[in-house]
């Protein structure tokens, strides 16, 4: 059993009574928190109503916006509902941290196997085994794990995936690097802090759980599943704002163009560097040894 986590008596004594059971019903509401069990689960469940939708024969779609997306479980779920359900539509809007800064996002995992290319396979296993330090354990074990992606995907692109980026010009000199970084905390970044998804257009999952290890084990977290007519309308707002965002060219944009526009800025911060005297214009040349 999973020990319980140091904190969860002060959320149990803080909310007694709506912890006496792992699920609070309000309506068309269930409330889960992680002091008592794993928010996972739940996600995964909430992803199989549009596969019961896909297998009816039915229009099925999982609409995601997430402010950090880490968790290896539930991306390989979303994978393998893509491949074998391809009337399922699965579109994901993330923060711009998943694409330039957060080291451990499966975004980029996603992106690799959806694309069917082998280089791709290939740097989503180096990713996956970066881990292993030994030189000769690593390549065995990126080895096997690309023979693995090849074997589940076999290089067929998984068009019923979409990924876009919450875009902002976040960028700032880093001395340490020696180059403009993402900067989390930029006077220009509007993160995307959202943390849902709308399945088949009628059920939402969200609340203050990221979709990652640490939230999962580090924090405590809480997560709703709203569904039914009673809540409808909860949902609907939901969607209307994943819409608004997802159709809106200068908030969404590919991985592809956020790239290139983050090239863009990061020549405008080094030009600006190099007229301020920050920047030398050419490497400056060694002192000449003086004659003896």
């Amino acid at each position: 059993m999973r020990p319980r986590h140091p904190l969860a008596d002060l959320a149990v004594a803080a909310c007694a009574a709506c912890l006496l059971v792992p699920a609070v019903c309000a309506g068309s509401v269930e409330v889960y928190f992680n002091s008592i069990e794993r928010l996972e689960k739940h996600v995964k469940e909430a992803f199989s109503g549009a596969v019961v939708r896909a297998r009816e024969g039915k229009p099925a779609t999982i609409d995601i916006m997430i402010f950090s997306f880490t968790s290896p479980s539930l991306a390989d779920s979303l994978l393998r509902i893509a491949r074998d359900y391809p009337s399922v539509r699965i579109r994901i809007l993330a923060n711009l941290s998943q694409l330039f800064r957060e080291p451990t996002s499966v975004m980029p995992e996603i992106e690799g196997i959806i694309s069917g290319k082998l280089d791709a396979y290939r740097e989503v296993a180096e990713k996956r085994k970066m881990f292993i330090k030994n030189p000769e354990d690593h390549k065995a074990a990126v080895d096997t794990e690309f023979k693995q992606i090849i074997s589940e995907y076999r290089q067929r692109p998984i068009k019923n995936i979409e990924i876009k980026y919450k875009w902002f010009p976040a960028f700032s000199w880093d001395d340490k690097e020696g180059k403009p970084v993402y900067d989390h905390f930029h006077p220009k970044a509007t993160l995307l802090h959202h943390k849902s998804a709308v399945v088949n257009g009628e059920l939402l999952v969200t609340g203050s759980y990221n979709w990652s290890t640490y939230a999962e084990t580090k924090n405590l977290e809480n997560l709703m599943v709203i569904r039914g007519e009673e809540d409808r309308k909860i949902v609907d707002d939901f969607q209307a704002e994943f819409e608004a965002m997802w159709n809106d060219p200068n908030i969404a944009k590919s991985g592809p163009e956020c790239t290139a526009l983050k090239e863009k800025v990061s020549e405008e911060i080094v030009r600006a560097r190099r007229q301020a005297g920050g920047i030398p214009t050419a490497p400056t040349a060694a002192p000449a040894t003086p004659s003896r």
